[in-house]
């Protein structure tokens, strides 16, 4: 089976459940995940001016024709917590969106370190779904319910919180094998 990073298996996700523009703004704990990004090719990145931005551009980009799925991605700390407004408009109006915060290193979460904010706890109220991935194996199936549950019942937005470590490490991940939920 094929190795990569955690961040490549997620972008290549992205590309196998039709995701072909993001928007965003780089930043330390979200870079192995733009690296795969740009490294992967396929999906085209718009850089906003403000993180709040992306996740409004994202909800934009969903309304804008059936079968999109908006992503706005940021790092951690501030940019996660300024995606809010965003999330909360998508879920109230139903609209799907993707939100990829990056993360500070798991052995620092909870410990009230820079930038380490638990936006998943944040997150909850306003999404679908709100999940800080804490193990790299655990990145293909986190995306794929993710998919799932943006599209089913009453759509909305769902958030995904990458550590650093997380998208760096290598896990067996196979595009061809991967198959998105019904």
């Amino acid at each position: 089976m094929p190795r990569m990073t955690a961040a490549r298996a997620a972008v290549e996700i992205l590309k196998l459940e039709g995701v072909e523009v993001a928007f965003g703004v780089p930043g330390a704990a979200i870079n192995p995940f733009y690296a795969a990004l740009k490294a992967s090719g396929g999906i085209k990145h718009t850089l906003a001016r403000h993180v709040e931005g992306a996740s409004h551009m994202a909800e934009g980009y969903t309304r804008a024709k059936a079968g999109n799925i908006g992503v706005c991605i940021g790092t951690s700390g501030p940019a996660g917590t300024d995606m809010i407004t965003g999330l909360y408009s998508a879920i109230a109006d139903s609209i799907p969106i993707l939100c990829i915060t990056g993360q500070a290193p798991v052995a620092r979460l909870h410990k009230e370190d820079f930038q380490a904010v638990d936006i998943a706890s944040i997150a909850k109220p306003v999404t679908k779904a709100a999940t800080t991935v804490l193990e790299a194996a655990q990145v293909p199936g986190v995306f794929q319910q993710a998919f799932h549950l943006m599209r089913s019942g009453r759509p909305g937005p769902v958030l995904i919180d990458l550590p650093i470590d997380v998208q760096l490490t290598e896990i067996d991940f196979d595009p061809e094998a991967y198959q998105p939920l019904p």
